[in-house]
This record gives C-alpha cells, structure tokens and sequence, in this order.
C-alpha cells in the first residue's frame, strides 16, 4: 500500500513539473477569476489585457460587465443565456468588433456550472486562428483569446485556456 501511495505522489509531482507554465504570469481580474499569461499582460482598453508569447502567438482576456455595458443583470441574463439566440448575438458582437475574421458559429456548454461558450476564427489575409473561450459569471462575461499564427503549435493557447481559475 505503502508503494502505490508513494508511486501515485511521484507520479503526481512529474506531471506537474512537465505541465507547469514556467515563466507564466498570474493575472486576477476580479475577486472570482484569474488566468495567466506568458508575460505580463498590458491593459489596451478597460477590462482587456493582452501579453504576446516568443511565437507570437497573443492572449487576450476580456472582462464584460452587462450591466455596465447594457444595463443587463444576471436576473434578465438566465433565462436567455443558454440560448441559440444569446449565443448568435455574441457572435455577431464580437464578429463586429473584428474585420477580417470569420467566426464559426459558437458552441454553448458548461464550465464550473456556468454556462460558456467556444468559437474559433479564420483571418486569412493575416494568417491567423483565432480561438475564444467565454464563460458567464453573473452579470459578466469572462472571454480568453488566443491569436495563433498558422503553421504555429497551439500550445500555448491550451496552456492560457488551462490556467482559468475560479476563486469563489
């Protein structure tokens, strides 16, 4: 017994050390979520903060107030959140916000007990994918991007989607 214990902690010890993200800078957005970045992540508008890898490759994150931005609250977000119609409305939202890039339909699901949502984009002229996770928490929507150059490894976009962590 005293061997699989011994076994299962050496095991648990390596996975973490080959999984760990040397270097990678934890970043708190508010009081219920943190994700971290390769570097130390510069604010380019309020509430989004973007870090760049060696490969280029950029990180976004973006913290949406619906109340703040559309007076919204998280009573008036439920019974809509799950919906094909909320989900088609962000992407029209976010595909506003990006020329250039063609965004598959977004795919609605769970993460923590909360609804989230995943797309991917295309921006051919710039030979890019771009990958977003979202999750609403509340009255707010939590969104990670990753910018990957074709021909790049997605790596560090699975490490920056990872590093999600709830607080509270």
């Amino acid at each position: 017994m005293k061997k699989i214990i011994w076994l299962f902690i050496i095991t648990f010890v390596c996975v973490t050390i080959v999984y760990a993200q040397d270097g990678w800078v934890s970043h708190k957005a508010d009081n219920r979520i943190s994700v971290k970045f390769p570097n130390e992540p510069k604010e380019v508008a309020a509430g989004t903060f973007i870090a760049h890898d060696k490969d280029s490759v950029g990180y976004a994150f973006t913290v949406i107030d619906f109340v703040a931005v559309a007076g919204i609250d998280s009573v008036a977000l439920a019974p809509m959140k799950d919906t094909p119609e909320f989900a088609a409305q962000l992407k029209q939202g976010m595909g506003s916000s990006l020329p250039g890039v063609t965004l598959d339909d977004f795919t609605i699901g769970k993460w923590k007990g909360f609804s989230s949502y995943t797309t991917k984009g295309v921006n051919s002229a710039q030979k890019t994918k771009m990958y977003t996770f979202m999750v609403l928490i509340g009255n707010k929507l939590y969104s990670l991007s990753a910018i990957v150059p074709d021909g790049i490894s997605t790596k560090g976009r699975d490490d920056f989607f990872a590093s999600l962590t709830l607080t509270n």
